[in-house]
């Protein structure tokens, strides 16, 4: 591996860790769905946890990371740490008084929807989520923020380890609340536990920071006085970055508003509601937004373990190859990143449709959650899944266009897409419910992705991407004997299972589903993953080598040196 792709050993141990955030993800996700359920409830806690989520994507993970990493970088190299302590104490400051004030003007308004009596149960619960959970805003931000800083140094544990904490948080919430307020309390009020945990878990994941940042250099203070610090650097191209960096995110965060209020949750448990003078009927079932928020935890393991932590490890030498003006250079991270993106991404995108069934019944069936819940996210997951390579690649190829300086191009993109996302969201929803919704986020990535793509390509000229056409073609021909072997070991019936018969009992043919979904879940998984591998190391794949843990069992085959004559 070249000294200056560094960057791949960072991407590998971010996965790495990942993973282990995710683990506990999923610890998460099956406390609280067994205790909790997936119908109006979860659905409501999901409104409220979307807006921290979006907030961390955009401020944090989004725009202003994708800004102040390279204005950071630049002052670290060319003018010292002291200079760049500076902006990042300014930085800081700054985020934290501006959403400390977004969050006051917010409480301001859904207070009193949370205690109005004129307003239905599910909107006011609704409300008091936000309002209860709106202050990690703050805390998330600074976090990502944080997080930035220390990629610029070539330390990436603390900033992946930030989520696991709050996972473990609200794991012991979804728990404690069964044993400390019994089974009979109304889960509308067990889940105000879990919203609690999430701002104690901020707290921790603050202090968790900054001992890193502290062997890193960086003495964190507030400060005032912004002149001279460089700010102007962040703050000028920082909202069309907003709009250009989240397309996806704000897209996310519109499908489940839309779950929301195209559902009889947002209209008191009615099957119609009013539009213009019109009645209309919902469009989905009720606890579409939980359905959705599941759906959404499948394709996104695969997108934050690969997606985010390859885009994540790429942009610091990517920034500074766009600030010696090293055109050449940027392009060939460009094409490295996407190539080793899209060698993982592409049966990451049908893998995890082949498991979407089982990894959700394994997760989420049992308790609260009835087979019904799991055959409606599978459903929304299918469609999200099928982007997951369009997901991770765009992330790559945006931190281009921010490296170069370039925030209009990926603005203009994005605000098209957003349109477009909206208007394909209010068409499909009515044929295909959540899987709608998902479809249409789907099919905006894909089509952004492109675009994006494109205009580099013309930008730039030819991007050497030969090789990248390849290795994808390649990948999708080895994916689909993958998904094949997968479908057959599917078709194989597990020894408990009934033969063409219907269970009758609901809580044996839970038990039987799950037991079955246990057995399968890791075979499929070591099945699909081996022969993927295997195969692709047979056929000299380069990235093999680069995995983490199984690369230096598995280095790709080559072939001897030919004799000289």
């Amino acid at each position: 591996m070249a000294s200056n792709d560094r960057f791949v050993r960072h991407a590998n141990l971010m996965s790495g860790l990942t993973i282990l955030s995710r683990i506990t993800g999923l610890l998460r996700d099956k406390l609280c769905s067994y205790y909790l359920g997936a119908d109006t409830t979860w659905s409501a806690f999901w409104m409220g946890f979307q807006f921290p989520n979006l907030f961390r994507r955009i401020f944090g993970e989004g725009a202003l990371t994708a800004v102040f990493v390279p204005a950071y970088t630049q002052l670290l190299h060319k003018e010292g740490q002291e200079k760049a302590t500076r902006l990042a104490n300014a930085t800081l400051t700054l985020l934290f008084l501006a959403l400390s004030g977004i969050t006051l003007l917010g409480e301001a308004v859904l207070v009193p929807i949370a205690l109005s009596t004129s307003i239905t149960g599910a909107n006011r619960l609704a409300a008091a989520m936000i309002a209860i959970m709106l202050p990690y805003c703050v805390m998330v931000c600074l976090v990502a923020l944080m997080g930035a800083i220390a990629t610029v140094h070539e330390k990436f544990t603390a900033q992946s380890l930030s989520p696991m904490i709050l996972n473990l948080f609200m794991a012991a919430a979804a728990a404690a609340s069964v044993y400390y307020m019994t089974r009979a309390a109304p889960v509308q009020q067990r889940i105000f536990w879990v919203a609690f945990s999430v701002l104690a878990a901020g707290i921790v994941q603050i202090l968790q920071m900054l001992p890193t940042l502290y062997s890193s250099g960086l003495r964190l203070r507030p400060l005032f006085a912004f002149s001279g610090t460089g700010l102007s650097l962040v703050l000028k191209p920082m909202l069309p970055i907003a709009l250009g960096y989240s397309a996806v995110q704000i897209n996310t965060f519109m499908d489940t508003q839309i779950a929301w209020w195209l559902s009889p949750d947002g209209h008191g448990g009615a099957l119609h509601f009013q539009f213009l003078g019109h009645l209309l009927p919902v469009a989905m079932l009720s606890g579409a937004a939980a359905k959705l928020s599941i759906a959404q935890r499948i394709y996104q393991l695969p997108v934050a373990i690969f997606g985010v932590s390859m885009a994540t490890a790429i942009f610091p030498p990517m920034a500074k190859a766009a600030a010696d003006k090293n055109h050449a250079e940027v392009k060939r991270l460009l094409v490295t990143g996407l190539r080793k993106t899209l060698f993982l991404s592409i049966p990451a995108s049908f893998g995890m449709i082949l498991i979407a069934r089982s990894l959700i019944t394994v997760v989420y069936l049992g308790g609260k959650v009835s087979e019904d819940d799991v055959n409606r996210a599978t459903f929304a997951a299918i469609f999200f899944c099928m982007g997951i390579w369009a997901f991770e690649a765009q992330m790559v190829i945006i931190r281009v266009y921010f490296a170069l300086g370039d925030t209009r191009t990926p603005t203009r993109v994005a605000l098209w897409m957003i349109g477009l996302n909206f208007l394909l969201n209010l068409t499909l929803v009515w044929f295909l419910q959540e899987g709608g919704i998902a479809l249409a986020t789907t099919l905006a990535a894909t089509i952004q992705g492109g675009i994006l793509l494109w205009i580099l390509r013309r930008r730039l000229g030819d991007l050497g991407a030969r090789p990248l056409l390849t290795g994808a073609g390649v990948s999708i021909l080895v994916t689909i004997v993958m998904v094949e072997c997968g479908d057959l070991l599917l078709l194989v019936p597990a020894p408990w299972e009934p033969h063409g018969i219907l269970i009758a009992d609901p809580a044996t043919r839970v038990h039987v589903r799950l037991l079955t979904a246990l057995v399968k879940l890791p075979l499929l998984v070591c099945c699909c993953a081996t022969i993927y591998i295997g195969l692709m190391r047979f056929l000299g794949a380069p990235e093999v080598a680069e995995l983490p843990l199984v690369g230096r069992f598995m280095r790709p085959r080559r072939r001897p040196p030919a004799a000289a004559h």
